[in-house]
């Protein structure tokens, strides 16, 4: 049998058709598979946000819902408390965006934005707070009445009850339930911790210290937290919003509020906590300033495996720094609710 050589430009001839239809179908393969899975990926993690609201105490109160397409079964749910805002109704804080939401595609957790009641006097939207009922007018108030409510407008309440409806209609893990909050929303924070901790496994402070009460000096520290619960707090060392060391003074709504001091607010959850174990003994205030010579400090050994820590955030004032949400995020994962 006699073999024929093709020449070089035969070969290359023949076989050119075949080649360009195998290197056609690579890059259609490359070209395919990688779109496809992206446009999968997208459709995953996209998500819906829900605007929605309820009355409570006779007040119409606003939240917004974010839903990601990746919502676990059984998913945690964070509820961000926004600052003092000014918007004009039908308007309202609760879409304001605080950088949670790539957060919350990638963890797969509910993310829920409720807002404030609106002081038409004013513009502000603030949160009842400890100790700032004198700051809402009676349209804000309702049919609020103390006791039963911890104070009006009733937002300690309304808070609890939101919890509550959200953790049936989205069957919430009843252990991962965490509260974040901002200024006036970080105050209120401090108040969910206190009084709304027997649903609430851990709280996000930012720029807000636990009390402004309408009087000087010295501060009351409200009572005994209902359970324990861990409190990560945040604050800007130039903030003049919220001073965080000196007992400084605040406005909403045109009235004077004295501030407690972060150290004030440190002390207050660890001894709530029974802590044991602290990172230093260094106050996080001197001589009415943020102390130079910490960048916080952090409290374990505490019941039910709770935490407590500061930190500072060095030349930073009166901001939520949306840069830090997944470390928040993954405190706030590290610590679900213990069994008492």
């Amino acid at each position: 049998m006699k073999l024929e050589l093709l020449p070089a430009t035969a070969i290359r001839t023949r076989f050119k058709p075949l080649a360009m239809s195998l290197l056609a179908l690579l890059i259609g393969i490359f070209l395919v598979i990688p779109a496809s899975a992206g446009t999968k990926a997208a459709a995953k993690t996209q998500g819906v946000y829900i605007n929605s609201t309820m009355v409570w105490d006779g007040v119409t109160r606003y939240y917004q819902i974010y839903v990601p397409g990746n919502l676990t079964a059984n998913p945690a749910m964070v509820l961000m408390l926004h600052g003092t805002s000014k918007v004009v109704p039908p308007e309202n804080p609760s879409t304001a965006n605080w950088g949670w939401q790539n957060v919350a595609n990638k963890y797969g957790f509910l993310l829920v934005k409720p807002a404030s009641t609106l002081n038409a006097t004013s513009g502000q939207w603030n949160w009842n707070a400890y100790d700032m009922s004198e700051a809402f007018t009676p349209a804000e108030v309702g049919t609020c009445t103390v006791p039963p409510a911890t104070a009006c407008p009733d937002d300690a309440g309304f808070l609890r009850q939101l919890i509550v409806n959200l953790t049936a209609q989205y069957n919430v893990n009843p252990n991962q339930v965490y509260v974040a909050g901002f200024s006036s929303g970080a105050q209120m924070a401090h108040r969910v911790g206190v009084e709304i901790s027997d649903l609430v496994a851990a709280v996000v402070i930012g720029s807000g210290t636990i009390v402004g009460q309408p009087t000087p000096p010295p501060i009351n520290l409200p009572g005994p937290a209902v359970a324990p619960v861990s409190i990560q707090e945040w604050h800007g060392t130039e903030d003049t919003e919220i001073p965080p060391c000196n007992n400084g003074i605040t406005k909403y709504s045109g009235d004077k509020f004295y501030l407690a001091t972060v150290d004030q607010s440190f002390n207050y959850w660890t001894a709530q906590n029974s802590c044991t174990t602290f990172q230093n003994n260094t106050p996080l205030c001197q001589n009415g300033l943020a102390n130079q010579g910490t960048s916080g400090n952090d409290a374990t050994g505490c019941t039910n495996n709770t935490e407590v820590q500061f930190i500072w955030e060095k030349g930073v004032g009166h901001n939520w720094e949306n840069q830090n949400d997944t470390t928040k995020w993954l405190f706030f994962a590290s610590h679900p609710k213990q069994p008492q």
